[in-house]
């Protein structure tokens, strides 16, 4: 009886061993967007509005609208970037 005693304990400590941890390596990627995406022009100061000339209101306008369309692509362009570096990290 004590012969066959000894190997149920030792099979039974083989089953309580420690497995080796299954180890995860995880990537970590920091995206960085190149300084010359961040462009959005503002106008620093804006004129006095009660000596404008319809010239100068025109003019404003204009440059308003350019500066808004300037951003807009750079905010285009920076999306585009994220969206590529997507894809390339999660390959």
């Amino acid at each position: 009886m004590k012969l066959l005693l000894i190997p149920l304990i030792a099979l039974g400590l083989i089953g309580c061993a420690k497995k080796s941890p299954n180890l995860i390596k995880e990537k970590i990627v920091v995206l960085q967007v190149p300084e010359s995406y961040y462009n959005c022009p503002t106008v620093k100061s804006f004129p006095n509005p009660d000596k404008l000339t319809d010239i100068q209101v025109a003019r404003l306008i204009v440059t308003l609208y350019q500066n808004n369309q300037t951003c807009k692509n750079s905010l285009e362009g920076i999306k585009k970037f994220i969206q590529e570096a997507e894809q390339i990290t999660s390959k």
